[in-house]
């Protein structure tokens, strides 16, 4: 891969053809900067940062990254990303991509991430974040359902804000939000019983099994159909008009994690809490795995260095041999000798002797 003024790289090619791959250096040298611009493959989206102007490097107008991809089916593909202030292009095999719903999911990556952890500690839009990431990038129905919905939200809460809003005003954009709404809780429910499932699975590989994992999905409103959501959002109008913004909807689901039947967060220990985290990219990494057909490029960012040596083992073995994996670190892995170790510093990629 390349990449051009993106974050604090100027310029770098990085040769990443074998299975496992660290990259080692001090902190703030660009070895995360890296990792993020592989995952941008996946959903166009950075998993640090909303804002597509901080991947612009500084004084730059916009960040190129460019990359030769081998596919499952032992064929090849070349794409090319563009990012410059608000505006995104995509180009793969030398055609330019003219929806973003057709390219994501097609070259997946997951990523395991040491700041992760905010799933735990975090706010429900720190949640729903993930969710809606991992969800888009493995289906671009919900890619399609998740943008239809927001900017029809985005629209009646901005007319929400204006005194003067009468509610018949607001009917149009509750149409459209309606079948999108129905689309989301329907993909969400689905997808965390099934990761509920995998974190136990993923807890009892790294040795958390004998404390009941789980999540529960909080939805903020779960009407059976479009109709139901319409009359919701009427019954809403009148608070929504004197509150200025739309209450119940999507936008205010989230999930916890449970142990021992309990919320997570309020008795898991540090190392259970980052074994919590750990097992639902592990869980995350399988179903995408089951829903695509694809075998996702394993970002591993900062983590390895964190966990205890069962925990480590166990991850290692849940992911498995056929998988690539690019990690980081500040000191070398002690199985140096099975990784392409790649020296980082101030934006630059060289590979160790």
């Amino acid at each position: 891969m390349r990449a051009a003024d993106f974050r604090n790289i100027t310029f770098a090619e990085v040769a990443f053809g074998g299975p496992r791959h660290f990259l080692l250096g001090a902190n703030g040298q660009g070895k995360t900067n890296l990792l993020e611009a592989v995952a941008m493959l996946t959903a166009l989206r950075s998993f640090r940062a909303r804002d597509t102007r901080l991947l612009v490097r500084h004084g730059a107008k916009a960040a190129r990254l460019w990359f030769e991809i081998a596919r499952d089916d032992g064929g090849v593909s070349t794409v090319e990303l563009s990012l410059g202030g608000d505006t995104k292009s995509v180009i793969v095999d030398g055609e330019p991509v003219r929806r973003f719903e057709d390219f994501v999911g097609k070259f997946p990556a997951a990523v395991f991430c040491s700041d992760d952890i905010v799933l735990l500690r975090g706010s429900p839009a720190d949640r729903r974040r993930w969710l809606d990431m991992t969800l888009a990038a493995s289906d671009p129905g919900y890619f399609t359902a998740l943008r239809r919905y927001h900017g029809a939200l985005a629209e009646r809460n901005r007319l929400l804000k204006d005194a003067e809003t009468r509610p018949n005003l607001l009917q149009p954009f509750e149409k459209v939000m309606a079948p999108a709404a129905v689309a989301l809780v329907s993909a969400r429910t689905a997808a965390l019983a099934e990761l509920s499932g995998g974190l136990a699975a993923a807890c009892a590989a790294i040795g958390q099994a004998a404390e009941s994992p789980g999540l529960d999905y909080r939805a903020s409103a779960a009407p059976a159909d479009e109709a139901a959501w319409l009359e919701l959002w009427a019954r809403d109008r009148a608070d929504d008009i004197r509150l200025r913004a739309t209450r119940r909807g999507p936008h205010r689901d989230d999930f916890l994690f449970r142990l021992f039947g309990r919320p997570a967060v309020a008795v898991a220990s540090e190392g259970q809490q980052r074994g919590l985290v750990l097992g639902l990219s592990l869980a995350d990494l399988a179903r995408r795995r089951r829903v695509t057909g694809l075998a996702p490029i394993v970002l591993a960012d900062d983590i390895l260095g964190e966990l205890d040596p069962a925990r480590k083992a166990g991850f290692r073995s849940a992911l498995g041999e056929d998988l690539q994996v690019i990690a980081t670190g500040t000191e070398a892995p002690q199985d140096a000798s099975a990784w392409c170790i790649h020296r980082v510093d101030s934006g630059a990629y060289a590979v160790t002797a």
